[in-house]
Formats: structure tokens, sequence, C-alpha cells
């Protein structure tokens, strides 16, 4: 292996335990599912960048294929937590869905191993990740109606993280008609490395960005929507008790001590109001 793909790997592993680390940390935050999700999807990517550096340090010729065939189902793996975790921000979709498509593409690769060539196991595994991917990107904003809306100034992000992911699906083409083999394990083209690796992590640390600034985005939208209906609804309630103690105080029967207390409502509701415009600055 060169020296400079085992340096990548090692590199991947790092960012990819970092992505890990802010999905667990979100999750025990906000106990939302979607962080079950993208936890998953960072383990998995984790797994799968172990395996070519299991098969070089155990230097057993045979073991290579298969390791590579792993290396490539669990990265399809990764992608498919990830992008689910993604969808659950802006979109619902059917788990029975995602079941079957986490099935077939655990199946069909070892599958095609066995009974075809572990090159074609690593294909199916290429495509069904930069399907998800793209299919990810592509359908989010096409079928979420106020979808610049909702993300926000995170848009940047996104769009960034999709260029990231785009890039690659040239440069495998670009790598498959050189005659290279999956992942550059053995090459020593320099140009073909920095163009598979350099996008690669690109992405995965984009992506990080991403769920963080979106997480956040969308938490400070929700607590200003949550100020907001809070001191539009504290201010009614005060103005139907301020209007209830004025129509009260018309009456000519009050003694002093109803008196008193009309005035210690007035007053109470001048130190709520200007409370409520504090809260609404905020």
């Amino acid at each position: 292996m060169n020296d400079l793909v085992f340096l990548c790997l090692l590199f991947f592993i790092f960012v990819r335990i970092l992505g890990l680390g802010v999905s667990i940390d979100f999750y025990y935050d906000t106990k939302d599912t979607k962080f079950i999700y993208f936890t998953l999807g960072w383990f998995f990517w984790i797994i799968a960048a172990f395996f070519p550096i299991l098969a070089i340090i155990n230097e057993n010729n045979y073991l290579f294929e298969p390791f590579v065939v792993l290396n490539a189902l669990f990265a399809a793996l990764g992608g498919i937590f990830c992008m689910w975790g993604l969808f659950k921000y802006f979109l619902s979709i059917q788990p029975r869905l995602m079941i079957s498509i986490i099935i077939v593409s655990i199946v069909m690769p070892i599958f095609l191993y066995i009974t075809i060539s572990f090159k074609i196991s690593i294909q199916f595994s290429s495509l069904v990740l930069n399907l998800t991917l793209v299919s990810t990107y592509v359908i989010i904003p096409l079928k979420r109606k106020n979808f610049k809306k909702d993300i926000g100034k995170s848009i940047r992000w996104f769009y960034a993280t999709i260029f990231s992911f785009f890039i690659l699906i040239p440069v495998s083409i670009t790598i498959s008609l050189s005659g290279e083999s999956y992942g550059l394990y053995n090459s020593d083209n320099l140009l073909l490395l920095i163009l598979n690796y350099v996008p690669t992590i690109s992405s995965s640390i984009l992506l990080i960005i991403l769920l963080v600034h979106l997480e956040y985005t969308i938490s400070s939208r929700e607590k200003s929507e949550l100020k907001d209906k809070f001191s539009h609804n504290l201010g009614n309630i005060m103005q139907v008790i301020n209007s209830s103690s004025d129509l009260i105080s018309l009456s000519a029967n009050l003694n002093n001590q109803e008196t008193s207390n009309l005035e210690l409502i007035h007053k109470k509701c001048k130190e709520a109001s200007k409370l409520i415009k504090e809260i609404r600055k905020l």
C-alpha cells in the first residue's frame, strides 16, 4: 500500500470518529432518532476504512479481495444511514423502503462476490453509494417546498457538500477508465490519488460542518419561534387582565382594599409589559 493511501485512510478514520462523536453528542442532547442514523452511518464508514488497512497488515493476498468487498459494502451502508439521517431533517421516508435497501446492499455484494467476481461486487456497492448520495441531494430540494427557508444559512454548506460528493462521480469514472483498481490501494499514481482522496475527505468534513450548522440553525429558529409565540400569547393574556381590571375600576362600589388591589394589578401589568418587550429583543 502506498504511504499516502495509508495516511489518507488514517485521516478518514479520524474525521469519521469526529463525525461519530458529533452525532452521539447531538443524540444525547435531543434524543432525535435521526442522530441514531448518523451515528450508524459514521460507525460503518469507520469500519469501512479499517478493512484495506487490515488487508495490508495481515499480508495475506487471499484476504485482500474479501476485505476490499467489505470496505465497499460498509462504505455503502455508511452512506445510506447518513443520508437517511439527512432526509429526516426535511422529509419523511418509509422505514420499510430503507430496510429493503439496506438488506439488498448487504446481500447482493456478498452474493455477487461468491458467484461472479469481487470487481462486480465492488461496482454494485459503489453504485448503491453514488445513487444514495445523488438521490438525497436531488430529492430534498425538489420535494421540500420551503427548502431554502427551512435550511436557512446552512444552504451554503449543503451546496458545498453536494459539490464535494458530485466531484467523486467523474473521478470514479476516470479511475475506472485508467485501469486502476477500486480505492487505489496499490496505486502509485499521485494525481489519481489526490483526485480520489481529497474530495472524499473534504466531503466527510463538509458533512460534519453541515450537520452542526444545520442543527444549530434549526435549533435557533425554533427558539426564536417559541420566543415570539410565548411573548405574543403572554402579551394577550396581560392585555385581557389589564382591560378587565379597567372595567372593574369603573364600579363605584369599590372599597379601599379593592382599589388598592386594582392599582397593584395595573402596576404589575406594566412591569410584565416591559418584560415582554425585553424578551422580544432577545
